[in-house]
């Protein structure tokens, strides 16, 4: 698959298949993704697969604390997490607040190079936001003394969406 097949192609999954993705695939994509680009070449992230039974308590600890959140979206993205067969947290790897949000910006583009690469394997993900929701708790649950910026779920997709509208690139383009 090329580049821009898999930038128009990817969609994030809600709905997988139970397989999953083995460690060593997910490793791969991880490890091509640590080519983007970052500001001043900090390369600020970390990541760790987690277990069963850390994405089980994460998925709980989200639902407990907006399950009763009239209207809230995290007690449908705790039984997503549920669901995903395989679940990486991103951490930020530096406490340098002189860079901090050159940081978060680059672990933004790496996240979003991994959702690529992932795409052009077939695997499904998802770039959970709802989990910053939560990024002290998953810190303890991970056992991982850094920072949670977001989490990634893969597998395989049970669900093809659509694509999703987008702004009129008008509306993006600010001309003089």
């Amino acid at each position: 698959m090329e580049l821009r097949s898999a930038i128009e192609s990817r969609r994030s999954i809600r709905k997988y298949k139970s397989d999953k993705i083995d460690n060593e695939i997910i490793l791969e994509i991880i490890k091509e993704a640590t080519h983007a680009a970052s500001g001043h070449n900090r390369q600020p992230w970390k990541v760790k697969i987690v277990n069963d039974l850390e994405k089980e308590k994460i998925a709980n600890t989200l639902y407990e604390k907006f399950k009763d959140v009239k209207g809230h979206t995290a007690p449908h993205t705790a039984s997503v997490i549920r669901e995903i067969p395989n679940l990486v947290v991103v951490y930020l790897d530096s406490d340098d607040e002189r860079f901090r949000e050159i940081d978060i910006l680059s672990i933004g583009g790496m996240i979003d190079e991994i959702l690529l690469l992932a795409e052009e394997k077939e695997i499904g993900t998802l770039w959970i936001a709802n989990t910053n929701l939560i990024k002290d708790e998953i810190k303890n649950i991970t056992n991982v003394n850094l920072e949670t910026i977001s989490c990634i779920g893969f597998g395989l997709k049970d669900q093809f969406p659509s694509k999703r509208p987008r702004k009129d690139f008008s509306d993006i383009v600010i001309n003089n």
